[in-house]
């Protein structure tokens, strides 16, 4: 087994790092983690406007059911007020992963960030969003946007980074002001990177009678339907498990393709239920927080628990260490200390436990078992708790617990093989034994 995963790895790594490495996946996962923060603020202001009851199923529990109807009344009464800072955050999430995408990428070339933010949000609200009637229409700003933001923040970061690489710049005379020498010498780069965004945009209105942004929608709707599936989602978190094992961190290879679908349909839900409508997305990023990544990448939060039991010193003591960052999904004391890094026979079941919590994830929430998520809970909260709070559905909860169980079962044998040899090598070295002590 072991020679299969040397193998293995040594097919994987290239690929992996090449990946890892690359400037333009790397700006559009720090584009959508940067642009996470917002989603957990409007998701609070969600949950105030929108109380998991009504009228018709208030609990008839004395103080709470009171509590529940007040809290009715009052959000129906202040809807507007309430999701005003919703509507400031979560509901434009595309501009700002247009902000964060730009930085990540013009800071990767050495230049001035914020002159190519400026120009790059500039471009976007022209293409996606031209003003009407002295307005600006929001609807490609929402989560659906979030690629196209991403694209157009790289593709206009590339064209400045070229255009100013060339020196077509204008050079402002010694004595000038530093900070307007800078806005004079982006000023060119701009103009013609203004220019090639806005005739794309004429010619698609032209061609198709629609804007920039419906033409990409229609595109990119077949390219989400074969990623947003169970099969492709459970492959790909296989994959990106796979790689974690080798150290590759998920974020840097599969995520650049998951992370943004994660966040557009989170992002949807939450509009769709903010407009008063049924939630649709299965796959978003509370799903993969509490079910696929429950207690960590790899699903390890049972890992953690069965380790307290292990004969082994070292496994138990890494257990003690790791068991409460594996609570709130922090798993690095697990993967690095047992090691399930680079460990043939933990990696195993590092990859298949997330894949099961997928499957089962998905047709609780396709059969109607479990809510879907509409709220972006910290993907730092206890699973269960994160879940319930996500999908505002009580039963959320107990999945997350059957989940977990069945981790364990997963885990079991594999970690016991692993227990056994370390408890052998450390009676062998004469090592105190956590068993014994």
């Amino acid at each position: 087994m072991t020679g299969f995963f040397n193998k293995l790895e040594a097919k994987l790594m290239p690929v992996a790092n090449f990946f890892g490495q690359q400037r333009h996946l790397l700006a559009i996962r720090d584009g959508v983690v940067s642009a996470m923060p917002l989603t957990i603020i409007g998701s609070i202001f969600l949950i105030l406007a929108c109380p998991p009851v009504s009228p018709e199923n208030m609990p008839d529990i004395p103080l709470l059911g009171d509590f529940l109807l007040a809290w009715y009344n009052w959000a129906n009464a202040n809807m507007s007020a309430i999701l005003a800072p919703f509507s400031a955050t979560m509901a434009i999430l595309s501009l700002f992963v247009c902000v964060g995408s730009t930085y990540s990428l013009s800071s990767h070339y050495g230049k001035k960030p914020l002159n190519y933010i400026i120009a790059n949000v500039s471009i976007y609200i022209l293409v996606c969003a031209p003003v009407t009637d002295g307005a600006i229409p929001t609807a490609a700003f929402d989560g659906k946007g979030i690629l196209l933001a991403a694209f157009v923040a790289l593709i206009g970061t590339e064209i400045m980074n070229f255009v100013e690489n060339k020196g077509w710049t204008f050079k402002m005379p010694a004595g000038v002001p530093p900070i307007v020498a800078n806005s004079f010498a982006s000023l060119f780069p701009f103009g013609i990177n203004l220019i090639l965004f806005y005739s794309l945009s004429l010619i698609c209105q032209a061609t198709t009678g629609q804007l920039l942004p419906d033409v990409f929608f229609n595109l990119f709707s077949g390219i989400k339907a074969s990623v947003d599936n169970l099969i492709s989602v459970t492959l790909l978190t296989g994959v990106e498990n796979l790689l974690f094992g080798f150290g590759v961190h998920p974020t840097t290879v599969v995520g650049p393709v998951l992370d943004p679908l994660e966040a557009m349909n989170i992002a949807e839900n939450a509009n769709l239920v903010a407009n008063g409508l049924q939630a649709t997305q299965i796959y978003t990023q509370p799903f993969w927080a509490f079910y696929a990544a429950l207690g960590g990448g790899g699903a390890t939060l049972g890992l953690a628990i069965l380790t307290l039991k292990a004969k082994s010193k070292q496994v138990k003591d890494v257990g003690k260490v790791a068991f409460i960052p594996s609570l709130f999904n922090i798993n690095e004391p697990l993967i690095f200390g047992l090691p399930i890094f680079l460990n043939p026979i933990l990696i195993i079941p590092f990859m298949i436990a997330p894949m099961v919590n997928i499957v089962i994830g998905w047709l609780a929430t396709a059969s109607g078992l479990v809510n879907m998520a509409t709220i972006a809970a910290p993907w730092t909260s206890p699973a269960p708790i994160g879940a319930m709070i996500a999908t505002l559905d009580w039963k959320a909860f107990v999945l997350v617990i059957i989940m977990l169980l069945i981790n364990m079962v997963i885990y079991y044998p594999f970690l016991r093989m692993f227990d056994k040899a370390k408890y052998a090598e450390e009676q062998a070295e004469g090592t105190p034994n956590a068993a014994t002590e």
